[in-house]
């Protein structure tokens, strides 16, 4: 008999968050093993994304509320009605409904943390936000880090103890193309909110204006980006907005993200996985996808412009590093059966307490 798991998390848009759920629920459906629901707020990006592999869902847009009683309750009475055998809750409010309601039904909950952004976000109320996450960490059967850094930050900044937590590296499936053409030397797939840096982006591409920068995706700073380029009167960038399920990496030589603060980025996942080379900034976990495939740098323009140089010269040795590092250890092909053990190894273990 099937063990039946749900999914919550805060918004069905495209993201991170987003994408490790739905490979989640496509792989864990293709181990024949596993029935699995979602929660989120709509229908969007991410529940047409998995339609055809989940048995049910909740859909209600207060979960996007900081606190709501009513989503609470409804969320309860689902979870009562569908009876799953363990929660996978990601994203804040995902993390703090699943985790209450989980208590609530005694249902065996795992909080994914995809990057701490108590820590990387919580500003002044850094402290209280941690210490809150560190009392939900007991609503916890276990938590799921996606980087050996983040693991780290949860013990030594946010205290949750080591036996509750487990690191699984970010994992997806390879996406399928063929590279038979460069369009472009640089692409930036990212949603243009903090903490991503694409301003940053902006002034070292100033500084190559023999290299050309596609820019994927939307966000409030989209304007003042626009801007920021026309100032500088920039032919070398180009804005394409936001491409839902975006997989054209092999259209270009260097794949770079620059943020101020990152768990494990998918979006690098999905470029490795195409034979891209990396330039990412030195930030959370971005350093377990650096290993002779690219370069790690500091959030400076003429560093980032030199990097960016620097590898495209050298593509195509960094691209095959790139590509082998990729199979080795984020092919969710090959990890899947990492998940599924764990999510069976904490369903068969006590209490969430």
């Amino acid at each position: 008999m099937k063990n039946k798991i749900l999914f919550i998390i805060t918004k069905s848009e495209t993201g991170g968050a987003q994408k490790f759920v739905a490979e989640q629920i496509m792989a864990l459906y293709q181990t024949n093993e596993w029935n699995c629901i979602i929660a989120t707020n709509q229908d969007g990006w991410l529940t047409k994304s998995v339609s055809q592999y989940i048995t049910s869902s909740f859909l209600d847009k207060r979960i996007e509320k900081r606190f709501s009683f009513t989503y609470i309750t409804n969320l309860i009475q689902f979870i009562k009605r569908e009876q799953p055998d363990i929660v996978i809750a990601n994203s804040a409010n995902g993390g703090l409904y699943g985790r209450i309601a989980g208590f609530l039904t005694a249902t065996k909950v795992i909080y994914v943390s995809h990057g701490w952004s108590s820590i990387y976000n919580g500003g002044r109320f850094k402290e209280v936000f941690n210490f809150v996450e560190y009392i939900l960490s007991y609503l916890s059967a276990s938590i799921l880090c996606i980087s050996e850094t983040d693991k780290l930050k949860a013990i030594r900044n946010i205290n949750i103890p080591i036996n509750k937590i487990q690191t699984i590296p970010n994992s997806i499936f390879p996406i399928k193309s063929d590279k038979t053409f460069i369009k472009t030397d640089f692409v930036t797939v990212c949603r243009l909110i903090p903490p991503k840096r694409v301003d940053l982006l902006i002034d070292a591409m100033s500084l190559l204006p023999n290299y050309s920068l596609d820019i994927v995706g939307n966000g409030y700073l989209l304007p003042e980006l626009k801007k920021k380029a026309n100032q500088k009167q920039l032919k070398n960038i180009n804005f394409l907005g936001e491409i839902p399920g975006f997989q054209n990496f092999a259209n270009y030589k260097v794949f770079c993200l620059i943020s101020d603060s990152e768990g494990m980025p998918m979006s690098a996942l999905e470029a490795m996985s195409c034979g891209l080379p990396l330039i990412l900034s030195d930030v959370g976990g971005c350093k377990e996808l650096i290993y002779n495939n690219g370069i790690l740098v500091s959030n400076n323009p003429d560093e980032i412009a030199s990097a960016l140089k620097y590898v495209a010269t050298n593509s195509h040795d960094l691209s095959i590093a790139s590509t082998q590092l990729f199979h080795s250890k984020f092919n969710l092909n090959n990890t899947i059966i990492n998940y599924s053990k764990y999510y069976q190894e904490t369903l068969g273990s006590g209490s969430n307490i």
